[in-house]
């Protein structure tokens, strides 16, 4: 009996100690808690962390608040954690990372995306804008505030820079118009002799004969009498029987011969010009025979008053006549 009861009273102390034991293991795991926690906040404060995560907390805080979270299953989950072998301080980052979200190591949340708006709604923007004529930099912040929305407008290309229109070419002056006056200062021309350069209109010509000039148009001593008078055309050397080209299209007006320009021959081009050949060996056209530039009128010669083959060519107009220097080439002396 004395036995049984001490044995009852030594199970009911074993009991009673236990449970103080048990009592006081959980006041020890409270208060290394409180401790940890103090000098979590002790660190987290005088390392200066507080002021750069100011901003972060205050979204996690807005986080929370917004979030349906089980305060509940989070507290049991530290219970849980506290009563496992992990020190305190990581049981405090559980909790930690529970309430207030994944670590860093974790993918970040992706934006909510945004319903580009309808084309119905941009148009009459882009219009009010481009109308306007912005400027680049203008432009550059507009397009790069839409493509937010995932719109991409193309910017308004520059018109190409119009063409120079070719300037018109100058009007052929009128035939007989003077184009450019000679300084000549010698004896006075005789009448119907002119040293200016006239112009021809759109007469289309060419040089008959191609040689040397032998002879120039104005005063000199004549080759063969050697009298002081003025020569009425120019004389152009060649070779017996070549071909005298016409100077331009026309017809044959006249032929003839006499004792001063042997065998010759005029041809009218129309609107008052006219060419005039002498000295010919023959002539092969007729009057009124229509002929084009270029055409064989007649052949080199030496007939009338000459000294040796050449073609004597004058050129009129309006019966004044002109220097042929101004109208057909020459062959270098």
């Amino acid at each position: 009996m004395y036995s049984q009861q001490a044995v009852g009273r030594r199970s009911q102390y074993s009991g009673g100690r236990g449970r103080q034991r048990g009592r006081s293991q959980e006041g020890v795991r409270l208060f290394q808690l409180v401790v940890c926690l103090a000098l979590f906040l002790t660190v987290f404060f005088w390392n200066g962390v507080f002021p750069q995560r100011l901003v972060q907390v205050r979204d996690n805080i807005l986080t929370l608040i917004s979030t349906d979270l089980d305060f509940e299953q989070a507290l049991s989950n530290l219970g849980k954690s506290l009563s496992g072998s992990d020190t305190v301080l990581s049981n405090i980052g559980a909790f930690c990372v529970e309430v207030f979200g994944a670590d860093k190591g974790e993918e970040p949340a992706q934006p909510a995306s945004v319903t580009p708006p309808a084309p119905q709604d941009i148009l009459p923007g882009e219009a009010a804008l481009l109308s306007q004529s912005p400027v680049a930099a203008v432009r550059a912040a507009h397009y790069i505030q839409l493509s937010r929305f995932g719109l991409e407008l193309p910017q308004p290309q520059p018109e190409p820079a119009a063409e120079p229109e070719p300037e018109p070419e100058p009007a052929v002056p009128a035939a007989g118009t003077v184009v450019m006056v000679s300084d000549y200062s010698g004896q006075e021309l005789p009448k119907n002799y002119t040293m200016d350069q006239l112009s021809l209109g759109d007469l289309e010509t060419m040089t008959p004969v191609l040689g040397r000039l032998n002879s120039e148009y104005g005063y000199r001593d004549h080759p063969i009498n050697g009298e002081y008078h003025f020569h009425t055309g120019v004389d152009i050397s060649g070779h017996m029987g070549d071909p005298i080209a016409a100077f331009a299209d026309g017809t044959v007006e006249y032929t003839g011969k006499d004792d001063s320009y042997g065998l010759y021959l005029q041809v009218d081009h129309g609107n008052g010009v006219k060419s005039f050949y002498a000295h010919c060996s023959k002539v092969e056209v007729v009057k009124g025979q229509a002929v084009s530039m270029g055409d064989t009128l007649a052949r080199i010669g030496s007939t009338g008053s000459s000294t040796g083959p050449h073609l004597h060519l004058e050129l009129k107009f309006n019966k004044m006549h002109l220097n042929p220097a101004y109208y057909v080439d020459f062959l270098d002396s």
